[in-house]
């Protein structure tokens, strides 16, 4: 699967002809009405989400173990968060002190604008004082700023669950400091979902050249075929699935790839497992 590209549902009817008139390892007849179709797919996952710190931290607990089915939002990990608190604690001071600034340079303004109507002081101090009084403004924006980004920080000491799936082992260990050049190099967690989960099968260039004009619409597609899962031991699974995407190219073998998705409410299906695809077509 690793560096294709899919196109969407909508611009692959080609791809929905080509699957259902598919060269079959097996062909069973059933009624003059129907063709049935088998052939060989390898079940991938449908959405992966990998997991990486945003800032440098020292991990303190791990909230998982490997293969545990995680639900979205749900703790994973946690960093030590005592220096990130501090930082916290002295930019909102610091915001305290700009805040009082701006208070005084306001009042002082006030005072000098009196004393200028009062033809006591010169226009100039007025202008100084007014600039003053901006430069502590912006003094109090760029410390709010300060104390929203420590405190998005610290959030962010703590990583959750982005999507509801089966989670890996953890990367590193609880203890790790981890830096900014190891999280530029991996994440320390993947999940993958399982449930809707996705097949990979491929169709030959000559199936795919006679049937590219048989459907319109995906649509179509959908009404004149059914698609079904035979699992490595002989059963059916009981879900059926549609096809989602096609490849844009051609292996050097000549076969292009078709993905179709299903459900997977049980969790029964995973990654890499290697299925029967069943297409059950009915004649126009």
């Amino acid at each position: 699967m690793s560096g294709k590209t899919y196109l969407p549902i909508v611009s692959i009817c080609a791809f929905f002809a080509c699957v259902i008139l598919a060269e079959a390892q097996a062909q069973v007849p059933t009624n003059s009405a129907e063709q049935v179709k088998t052939f060989t797919g390898t079940l991938v996952p449908a959405r992966t989400a990998e997991i990486s710190p945003r800032y440098n931290g020292l991990l303190s607990k791990i909230n998982f173990v490997p293969g545990q089915f995680v639900e979205q939002g749900d703790l994973l990990f946690e960093f030590r968060t005592t220096d990130q608190e501090l930082m916290v604690e002295i930019d909102r001071s610091k915001l305290q002190r700009s805040e009082a600034q701006l208070e005084m340079a306001e009042l002082t303004l006030k005072n000098k604008q009196g004393l200028h109507a009062k033809k006591i002081i010169s226009e100039t101090e007025v202008f100084e004082a007014q600039a003053s009084r901006d430069i502590a403004a912006a003094d109090v924006v760029e410390a709010r700023l300060a104390v929203q980004l420590s405190e998005s920080t610290l959030k962010n000491m703590t990583l959750y669950a982005p999507i509801s799936g089966i989670i890996s082992r953890s990367f590193v260990n609880e203890g790790t400091f981890i830096t900014k050049e190891a999280r530029e190099r991996s994440g320390i967690a993947q999940i993958t979902q399982l449930s809707p989960i996705r097949v990979v099968y491929q169709i030959p260039f000559d199936v795919y050249a006679q049937s590219v004009e048989l459907f319109k619409t995906s649509q179509q597609a959908n009404q004149q075929r059914q698609l079904a899962l035979i699992l490595p031991n002989g059963d059916r699974y009981p879900n059926g699935g549609i096809i989602v995407s096609g490849s844009n190219e051609f292996n050097r073998e000549q076969m292009i790839d078709i993905l179709a998705e299903l459900p997977n409410p049980t969790y029964l299906l995973r990654p890499g497992l290697n299925v029967m695809i069943e297409v059950r077509m009915k004649s126009n």
